[in-house]
């Protein structure tokens, strides 16, 4: 994903959720938007910020209506979680 890139409008309508992960010390983290909005079903990077209450808002916005929006995960559960993608 480009670490530039954010998401459009009309594709937010196709995003599932945003679960918020703090990648802090991992090889994919920016130091300083450690805060990572995740999609819920790929585990897919959706946005970098640099506080968790920055991530949280952001999460709010992809609407899915999930009860995973927003919530905070391990780093075992986005491993996980891209390691076993859900596609629907």
């Amino acid at each position: 994903m480009n670490e530039n890139k954010k998401v459009s409008d009309n594709e937010l309508e196709n995003v599932a959720g945003g679960m918020v992960y703090n990648a802090t010390g991992t090889s994919e983290a920016d130091p300083s938007r450690p805060w990572e909005v995740i999609h819920n079903n790929t585990g897919e990077i959706l946005g970098r910020y640099s506080t968790q209450d920055e991530a949280c808002q952001a999460a709010k916005r992809y609407k899915s209506g999930s009860r995973y929006d927003t919530m905070l995960v391990t780093r075992e559960q986005v491993e996980y979680l891209r390691a076993h993608p859900q596609t629907f």
